[in-house]
């Protein structure tokens, strides 16, 4: 994992809104800490508390001067998530401060980017009622027919594809919440304008001291808010760039600043399909197979058949040239079916070894697929169980 300067964290956005300089005037009661949503372990924590330090201390000397430093851009930084490496693309990542309020709290939209299949935002809960601030964590639920309005949100009057509930967890006298994650209900092309209307319906808090009571209905008075948001396709890239070994075939890639995935296709040998890793070449982690689609089963695959499976990671950084995707049986093998390099600029994909630079070894799939496909015709059952091991592993 690269490590991450703190001058790093004021680049990005240039807003921040008064009333979060003005409350941080304030004392601040200690917290534990929490990591922000989307934000590397570690150093990046670290570094981040420095400089909000540095940015209070500022506010209580020169409270202009602290309103006219950049939003901290690295938010969207969390590692194994869509979208972790967005802030590394100049322009994409855009300052909204829409907001919404009633008698107990605000909520404001921070930061937020579309990139033409998602939408991601985060949000700030400002609290006015004296009672929210003795929670560590606020969440909200969906809504439900009928019942209490819970959290809903619209992409121009229509309801996304998916989207994950926020959570906020305390920060002074603030709560931020997690990433959150849209997806569009239909892919849309560069320059498409976006109308994004949002409902925070029950609040719920999780007080410091919650025992066995658990959340505990805080609001139940929903805040509406909207924000328009452009979406910008212009960092999205498509190749059709093949190779293959033993079995195991390359069929294209898509890049863009949320993830990066390719097509691979080989014979099927049980539901769980291939594990897969990718790193860019610098050394930049983009994780595991995200597993968007789920597994094989359902898909009508019997041994043997030619199956086709879509493998989902981490958008690279901007300017990255190279990604490197390792592909295995299951994760906790040291065997590899194989690995490719795509020259993303090139539009070319290569055969290449450097798994074995960590003491694993190549097997081909096409005889673990035969292997297993025997052994079930010998047991007379099903295809092997998800994350099976292979032979001799």
């Amino acid at each position: 994992m690269k490590a991450v300067e703190s001058w790093a964290l004021f680049e990005g956005i240039g807003y921040i809104d008064p009333k979060f300089v003005e409350e941080a005037k304030s004392p601040l009661k200690k917290e534990p800490a929490h990591p922000l949503w989307l934000r590397k372990a570690g150093a990046l924590a670290a570094a981040f508390a420095a400089v909000l330090a540095m940015l209070f201390g500022i506010n209580g000397i020169s409270p202009a001067f602290a309103e006219g430093l950049p939003l901290v851009g690295e938010v969207f930084r969390h590692l194994n998530s869509l979208g972790a490496n967005a802030p590394t693309y100049g322009g994409l990542v855009q300052a909204v401060g829409a907001s919404g309020e009633n008698g107990q709290y605000k909520v404001t939209v921070d930061q937020a980017y579309c990139d033409g299949e998602y939408i991601f935002f985060t949000l700030i809960l400002s609290a006015k009622d004296a009672e929210l601030l003795k929670m560590t964590q606020l969440n909200t639920l969906e809504s439900s027919e009928g019942g209490a309005p819970g959290w809903d949100i619209q992409i121009n009057g229509v309801s996304p594809g998916y989207t994950g509930l926020p959570v906020f967890q305390r920060k002074g006298r603030c709560f931020e919440s997690s990433l959150l994650q849209v997806t569009l209900p239909k892919p849309v092309g560069n320059g498409a304008q976006l109308q994004v209307d949002i409902t925070l319906g029950n609040l719920l808090g999780v007080p410091e001291e919650a025992g066995d009571k658990g959340s505990q209905l805080l609001s139940s008075q929903p805040v509406s808010l909207s924000f328009g948001l452009i979406a910008n396709t212009a960092y999205t890239q498509k190749g059709l760039a093949q190779a293959a070994v033993d079995g195991l075939a390359l069929h294209g890639w898509n890049s863009s600043p949320s993830k990066f995935s390719v097509t691979l296709a080989f014979p099927y040998f049980g539901p769980a399909g291939v594990a897969a890793k990718a790193r860019a070449e610098d050394g930049t982690d983009l994780g595991e197979d995200l597993r968007e689609s789920g597994d094989l089963e359902g898909n009508g695959y019997q041994m043997g058949d030619n199956a086709v499976q879509t493998c989902s990671f981490i958008g690279p950084p901007d300017n990255a040239e190279k990604v490197i995707v390792t592909v295995y049986a299951h994760q906790s093998s040291e065997q590899v079916f194989g690995e490719f390099t795509i020259d993303l600029k090139g539009n070319q994909a290569s055969i290449t070894n450097d798994y074995q630079k960590q003491g694993l070894q190549h097997m081909s799939i096409a005889a673990y697929a035969a292997a297993e496909k025997a052994k079930q015709e010998t047991a007379g059952g099903p295809p092997p169980p998800t994350g099976s091991a292979p032979p001799n592993a």
